[in-house]
């Protein structure tokens, strides 16, 4: 938000894609009043139900499906930790080309995304580039669980401001 406001702009609506329980838009609403839209699905849990029970705004849609919002209404786009390395390169591009559809300008939070090292270098960032967007944060550090350490995995957290002109 303190990005938002030192770039003289207004973070109004957005959406949360993977928010799980909707934390990040309960606390988005409760202390900047943000509407967050949270994308989830229920995969061993009623997610979606969590959210609308909180009086939040819950979308079942897969990643592989355009969200169901106009085009260039977004302020705020953030992806959570359920996207991540797991996710087929295809259907990320199409995710990320979407999300490029429905911010209007404003941000894209890629939010503790975790791949290979490698595959950060040489897949996602590229991807990432290729929306031209202006970046703003962009820090790398080691997944130190044993998966990480066994596999090589990092996390990215990153931030990136659409331009309004586009």
């Amino acid at each position: 938000m303190q990005l938002a406001k030192s770039a003289n702009s207004v973070i109004r609506l957005g959406i949360d894609i993977g928010g799980g329980t909707g934390t990040f838009a309960a606390l988005m609403k409760i202390f900047y009043n943000v509407t967050m839209l949270t994308t989830t699905m229920n995969v061993n849990a009623p997610y979606n139900e969590a959210v609308a029970a909180r009086g939040l705004l819950p979308l079942h849609v897969p990643l592989q499906q355009r969200l169901p919002v106009f085009d260039g209404t977004m302020d705020l786009v953030r992806c959570g930790r359920a996207v991540n390395r797991w996710i087929p390169s295809t259907v990320m591009e199409f995710m990320f080309y979407d999300v490029d559809r429905v911010l209007r300008g404003g941000y894209l939070w890629v939010d503790r995304f975790f791949s290979k090292a490698v595959d950060l270098e040489k897949v996602y960032e590229p991807m990432i580039g290729k929306l031209g967007y202006k970046r703003v944060k962009w820090a790398v550090a080691n997944k130190t669980d044993p998966s990480g350490l066994k596999n090589g995995e990092v996390y990215l957290t990153a931030v990136l401001q659409k331009p309004v002109s586009r």
